[in-house]
């Protein structure tokens, strides 16, 4: 009898023990944030962001989601918070127009973004300086475009259009969880962390090809139009090894050799480098492009297949999608604000044009 008691305890014990590890091997739910992420049926916020066992933090669709989201979108109208269905297209466009108009404050003020050279606080970035008398920043349009005020290596006082806005779709933000290092092994890429806070993201195409940008912008001397060049191309230097221990460094530019390739852009009150009353910028993209490739490089490019070049260049595939579709998609991140080469990428409360 009491050896039957123990067998019993020994089989109690193993099948415990069992479980807990198979506990141990499944995704582990969290919640980011209180105040955004999807609704159930009863209008309560869903935890939908997940761990992972390789520690990447995914977004999951519940069997039952319904069709609206509660997002954060700071500086548009009243709390900055807003219940918005995913298929809602006109009202996404909208909150965005909202934020960069920064309906949410009566002050007059309408946000532009400082470019990279520009290190002028937000009463002074958008005064003429330098040798040239060059302005150097960009401003959105009423109608959400975005245009370079800073002229080209040739004209000082022309303006560019460099970005076209097509539409606006739910995404989260994003923070750097480790910077690419010159020792980082085999990782050529930042790892990004996704925190599951919503908030709007706006579809820009290229209105200037990256060609075309560096033969207008990039200046080898760092000088103010250089930084056009680099919110267009979004130039990283990035490492690799190979043959044991040889370091190889590889200066990552995004071939957008056409104006058909698109990326979702943020402002992000968490990547703001501490500046009150200021937003990061931040670009979520589709690529699939060589990362060896360097500058100058003319189709055909490695990675741009067939398959997945729509991806990088269609919007449609992105317009009223659920975000748990469309941030797997989104599998690069540059962020302009919260990076070294780019300190000085800036949303700022400034005025229009």
């Amino acid at each position: 009898m009491r050896k039957s008691i123990y067998l019993f305890l020994i089989i109690i014990i193993c099948i415990m023990s069992m479980l807990m590890a198979s506990c141990d091997n499944q995704p582990m739910k969290v919640s980011y944030s209180q105040k955004t992420g999807l609704l159930d049926q009863n209008g309560d916020i869903v935890s939908n962001f997940i761990y992972t066992n390789s520690g990447y933090v995914a977004p999951v669709l519940p069997f039952d989601a319904t069709e609206y989201y509660r997002i954060f979108v700071p500086y548009s109208k009243g709390s900055g918070y807003h219940t918005v269905n995913y298929k809602d297209t006109n009202k996404l466009k909208q909150l965005w127009l909202d934020q960069i108009q920064r309906k949410g404050r009566s002050d007059g003020k309408v946000f532009a973004i400082r470019n990279r050279a520009n290190d002028r606080d937000m009463n002074n970035f958008q005064k003429q300086h330098g040798s040239q008398s060059r302005y150097d920043y960009y401003y959105f349009k009423d109608n959400g475009d975005i245009v370079y005020k800073g002229g080209d290596k040739t004209y000082y006082a022309k303006e560019h259009l460099i970005k076209t806005f097509v539409g606006a779709v739910i995404v989260d933000y994003r923070t750097v969880k480790e910077r690419t290092e010159p020792d980082a092994g085999v990782t050529h890429q930042d790892v990004i962390h996704h925190t599951g806070e919503y908030t709007v993201g706006a579809i820009y195409k290229m209105a200037i090809n990256v060609n075309e940008a560096r033969r207008l912008f990039a200046d080898a001397g760092g000088g103010p139009t250089d930084g056009a060049y680099e919110f267009i191309a979004a130039r990283k230097m990035i490492w690799f090894f190979a043959g044991g221990f040889t370091q190889d460094t590889s200066l990552f530019v995004r071939q957008f050799y056409n104006t058909n390739f698109m990326e979702v852009l943020v402002l992000n009150p968490y990547a703001n480098e501490g500046n009150t009353y200021c937003l990061g910028v931040d670009s979520y993209y589709a690529y699939y492009g060589n990362y060896r490739v360097g500058e100058g490089a003319t189709p055909p490019i490695d990675g741009f297949t067939a398959q997945n070049y729509p991806y990088m260049t269609d919007e449609k595939l992105y317009l009223a999608q659920r975000p748990e579709t469309i941030i797997p998609l989104l599998n690069h991140t540059t962020t302009f604000t919260d990076a070294s080469r780019w300190w000085s990428f800036l949303a700022l409360p400034g005025h229009k044009y």
